[in-house]
């Protein structure tokens, strides 16, 4: 999912990162389809927020603040929500929509990717094991595996929510841990609505194909990679306390990923403190595909020694020291 954001006006840290992405994917779905052939399925498709009486207020606020950034949000009355989601439950009164909202097919795009940056010579190695950073008296990073030494100009350590491992290695303490995220997919005979819908943290994700992605749980139980018959359930009774005709949806499968979770939910973009060529980008939580094309250009300017075009404050490594 890719939520919208207007850099103009964007003020928080996330908002900045947010509206930064939201603007690069357009031309980077395009430059990934132009020179592999994949498409990623990356899509303008909209969205529908709703929510509940109870939850009414925060819904509220959350409304104001994309108002107050300037992304398009239009109100839904019930007429409107039954017309963009046929069969919605009735216990939803009202809800907005987001025209700019997107998604893509995090497979495809991560296939994409691989494919383009062989396609530029870039030499990956995968399944490299005892992966390990070492420090030279002049704070010098070099990166090494079971069989290979990499002596490097700059390191990136962007591994999400194995971050915090790689870098204990060089005694550096990043507050960065594993959240299971668990995932169901769905199939419908007949797709019956076409926008993601968002409900709080937990959405509805249709696919041109016909399949429908439910998601997600938030559990903090280590680097535990599994579903379990509670989330798949509590996945399941939510697809169908929105939209009720999802109960004989086919189920095709489910899958659990981690996230990296920071304590304040957003990312460390940026050198390390105390070293002269180790960066870091990680702590993006549930963001971190979305943030993706910003992050990524972020990063090519650090390592590059440019200015990014947007302002890191609340996203740097040093902020931990502020945080309780």
């Amino acid at each position: 999912m890719l939520p919208p954001g207007n850099s103009a006006n964007a003020q928080s840290p996330e908002a900045r990162l947010r509206s930064y992405s939201h603007a690069i994917w357009d031309q980077l779905a395009t430059d990934l389809r132009e020179r592999t052939g994949i498409d990623t399925g990356y899509r303008r498709c909209g969205s529908i927020e709703v929510c509940e009486v109870a939850e009414r207020e925060s819904f509220q606020n959350q409304v104001s603040e994309w108002k107050s950034e300037g992304v398009r949000v239009e109100s839904l009355d019930r007429n409107a929500l039954e017309r963009d989601v046929p069969g919605l439950h009735e216990k939803f009164e009202h809800g907005v929509y987001l025209p700019d909202f997107g998604q893509v097919r995090n497979p495809r795009y991560l296939k994409a990717l691989l494919a383009a940056c062989q396609d530029l010579g870039v030499e990956v190695i995968e399944n490299a094991e005892q992966l390990r950073l070492s420090a030279s008296k002049s704070a010098h990073i070099t990166a090494s595996t079971q069989s290979r030494t990499f002596q490097v100009d700059r390191i990136c350590v962007a591994a999400g929510a194995w971050t915090a491992g790689i870098l204990d290695s060089i005694d550096v303490r990043m507050p960065v841990k594993p959240v299971r995220g668990q995932m169901v997919q769905l199939k419908a005979s007949k797709l019956p609505f076409t926008r993601v819908i968002e409900q709080g943290r937990r959405y509805l994700v249709p696919r041109a194909d016909g399949l429908i992605l439910v998601g997600s749980t938030e559990e903090h139980v280590g680097f535990e990679k599994c579903n379990t018959s509670e989330g798949v359930s509590g996945l399941l009774k939510f697809a169908e306390s929105i939209v009720p005709e999802l109960s004989r949806a086919e189920m095709m499968r489910g899958w659990a990923g981690l996230r990296p979770g920071s304590p304040d939910e957003l990312p460390f973009l940026g050198r390390v403190p105390g070293f002269d060529n180790l960066f870091v980008a990680a702590g993006h939580f549930r963001s971190g595909l979305q943030m993706s094309p910003g992050t990524g250009t972020v990063m090519a300017d650090l390592l590059l020694d440019r200015e990014p075009d947007i302002k890191l404050s609340g996203l740097t490594f040093d902020r931990i020291l502020q945080l309780p």
